[in-house]
C-alpha cells in the first residue's frame, strides 16, 4: 500500500495537490461580494426557500431579485455550515485547482509536452488567480474549461459522446452563475467555426462523416441551450446576464474595465496574446477558423474587460500549445537534439542512474510534507497578514451596532454592503451593497453623488430617512454630516465610524463611550 501510495504522487500530482493545500490556507476571506452570497445561502438553507424579492436592503425592500446564483450560495453555507471558514476555502481551493488541473490537461494533450504546458500553467495560473475568490465566478471558470476541453476534444480525437455530458452541466452552471451564457455562447461559436471549416473546404474534401459530427454537434448545442432553461426564471433567465452587461453602473466598478496594463498580471496576460500570435504565425499547417476564432473571441473580450481576462487564459493556452507542436517546438526540439550539446546532455543524462517510480514518488511526498510544515510554522505571520486585510472591514463598527441595538435606515459605502448583510442583515436592512442589478444605474449614480458629496448630495440623502451611517473615517459624506451638526459620532475605530442621527430616540446611545484609537 505504501508503495502504491508512493508512485501516485508523480511531480505534475505534487504541484496540484500543492497548489491545493497552499491555497487552502493562505487563501483571504475578505471578498465584498462573498458575504452577502453566504447570507442568501443561509436564507435559503433556513427557510427552504428562494426570496420572493430582495430582503437586504431598505431601498430595494420587496423588488424582485434574480438569484441568478442560489445554488452555489446553497453550497457556499453548506460548506460554511459544515468547517466553518475552513470549509469555505476548501471549495475555493477546490474549484481552482480543478479548473487549471483540466486547462492543463488539455493544454498537455494538444501540445504534446509537458514542459510547454507547465510554462503555460505557470504563466496562466499567475493571471487566472485574480479570480481565485470564493465567489460563482470560480465555477463559471470550472465549466468553461471543461466545456472548452469537451469541445476541443471532440474536434481533434473525436470523443463523441463526451458532447453529451454539456446539457447535463448546463443544467447546473444555468442554476450557479450568469457566466453560463458565456458556455452557450462558446458552444455555438465553436459549431459555427466548425461549421465555416466544413463549407470552405473544397468539395472533394467534404467528408459525410465530418457532416455527421457537425449535425450531432448543432443538436448538443440545441439541447445546452434549452437545458438552460431548468432555472427558477425559465426564459426570462436568458435576458438578465444581457441587462447586467449593459448597465452604465459598470463603469465604475473596477472588475468590469479594461486591465490596466501597468500591472504585472496584465503584462503577463499581453505577454500570452503575444505568444498566441507568434505561435500562430509559424505553425504548419496554417490555423483554421475554429483556430483564429474561438480565441480571438475571448482574447478580446479580455481587452474589454478585466473579469473576462481569466476566459481568455483558460482558452488560449491549449490553441498556443497546439500551435507550439505544429511549428516552433517541433522545429526547436529537433535542431537541440541534432546539436552537439543536445547530443551531449542525451549520453550524459542518459549515463546517469535514474530513481525508479517509488524512489520519485516518495521524494514527492517528502517535499509535500516540506511545503505543510512551511505553510505551519508560517502560520502566526500569515495571521497577523489576515488579521491586517481583515481591519478593512466594518467589524467593530457593526459590533457596536449589535451590542447597543442601534436601529432605524442605514447608510453605508458600497463595498462595505456585502459584509454589513453578512453580519447584521436581514434585520439591519443596508443602503447598498455589491448587486448592482438589484439597485440599477440611477440609485448607483445617486449613491456615489451622496457619498462623494457631489452638490445635491443633501437632498438625496435627506430622501432616505437615514437614522445611522456606517462609513470610511476618510469618506466625504461623514465630513459633511458632521460639519452639518445633523449627526454626531458614537463610534470609531482607526477605519470605521458610525453616526448617529441627532434626534431624541438616538441620543442616548450618542453619548455612550465607542471610541478605539
Amino acid at each position: 500500500m505504501l508503495l502504491t501510495a508512493a508512485t501516485l504522487l508523480t511531480k505534475t500530482r505534487l504541484a496540484f495537490v500543492a497548489l491545493f493545500v497552499v491555497l487552502a490556507v493562505v487563501l483571504p476571506l475578505t471578498d465584498p461580494d462573498y458575504f452577502w452570497h453566504l447570507k442568501a445561502g443561509e436564507y435559503i438553507v433556513t427557510h427552504r426557500a428562494l426570496p420572493a424579492g430582495d430582503i437586504f436592503s431598505f431601498t430595494r425592500a420587496g423588488q424582485p431579485w434574480v438569484l441568478h446564483e442560489w445554488l452555489f450560495e446553497v453550497m457556499l453555507f453548506g460548506a460554511f455550515a459544515t468547517w466553518g471558514p475552513a470549509g469555505v476555502k476548501l471549495l475555493a481551493a477546490f474549484l481552482a485547482v480543478a479548473t487549471l488541473g483540466v486547462t492543463f490537461a488539455l493544454t498537455r494533450r494538444m501540445g504534446r509536452s509537458a514542459f510547454v504546458a507547465c510554462a503555460l500553467a505557470l504563466c496562466g495560473g499567475f493571471v487566472f488567480a485574480s479570480g481565485w475568490n470564493p465567489r460563482p465566478q470560480i465555477v463559471t471558470y470550472l465549466f468553461f474549461s471543461v466545456f472548452l476541453s469537451v469541445l476541443l476534444h471532440d474536434k481533434y480525437y473525436g470523443a463523441r459522446r463526451a458532447l453529451f455530458v454539456l446539457p447535463l452541466l448546463m443544467v447546473v452552471w444555468v442554476n450557479v452563475h450568469g457566466g453560463y451564457v458565456i458556455g452557450i455562447a462558446l458552444t455555438f461559436l465553436f459549431t459555427g467555426a466548425e461549421w465555416l471549416n466544413y463549407w470552405f473546404a473544397a468539395t472533394h474534401a467534404r467528408d459525410p462523416v465530418q457532416k455527421q459530427r457537425l449535425v450531432q454537434l448543432t443538436r448538443i448545442a440545441t439541447a445546452t441551450l434549452l437545458a438552460s432553461l431548468v432555472n427558477p426564471e425559465f426564459i426570462g433567465h436568458w435576458w438578465y446576464p444581457f441587462q447586467v452587461l449593459g448597465m452604465e453602473a459598470n463603469r465604475s466598478i473596477q472588475e468590469w474595465q479594461s486591465p490596466d496594463f501597468h500591472g504585472t498580471v496584465a503584462k503577463v496576460y499581453l505577454l500570452l496574446c503575444g505568444l498566441f500570435l507568434l505561435s500562430y504565425i509559424y505553425a504548419t499547417p496554417r490555423a483554421d477558423i475554429t483556430e483564429l476564432l474561438v480565441p480571438g473571441f475571448f482574447l478580446f473580450n479580455g481587452f474589454v474587460s478585466v473579469r473576462h481576462v481569466p476566459l481568455a487564459v483558460l482558452t488560449v493556452m491549449p490553441f498556443i500549445a497546439l500551435a507550439l507542436a505544429r511549428g516552433s517546438t517541433a522545429a526547436c526540439a529537433a535542431r537541440w537534439q541534432g546539436s552537439w550539446l543536445g547530443r551531449r546532455y542525451a549520453s550524459t543524462a542518459g549515463s546517469g542512474r535514474q530513481l525508479g517510480r517509488a524512489a520519485e514518488g516518495l521524494l514527492n511526498w517528502i517535499v509535500l510534507a516540506a511545503i505543510v510544515i512551511l505553510l505551519s510554522l508560517y502560520q502566526p505571520r500569515l495571521h497577523a497578514k489576515q488579521a491586517r486585510q481583515a481591519e478593512r472591514l466594518p467589524a467593530a463598527a457593526a459590533d457596536y451596532v449589535i451590542a447597543n441595538r442601534i436601529g432605524g435606515n442605514m447608510f453605508n459605502a458600497y463595498d462595505d454592503g456585502g459584509y454589513l448583510i453578512y453580519r447584521l442583515g436581514p434585520e439591519h436592512k443596508v443602503c447598498i451593497d455589491g448587486r448592482v442589478d438589484v439597485y440599477g444605474d440611477e440609485f448607483f449614480k445617486d449613491h456615489q453623488a451622496m457619498y462623494s458629496g457631489a452638490a445635491d448630495w443633501k437632498e438625496k440623502f435627506d430622501r432616505l430617512a437615514i437614522d445611522f451611517a456606517i462609513l470610511d473615517n476618510d469618506a466625504p459624506i461623514r465630513q459633511l454630516l458632521l460639519a452639518e451638526g445633523s449627526f454626531r459620532e458614537a463610534f470609531r475605530d482607526k477605519r470605521h465610524s458610525v453616526l448617529l442621527r441627532s434626534v431624541p430616540r438616538q441620543a442616548a446611545l450618542s453619548g455612550r463611550p465607542g471610541h478605539q484609537e
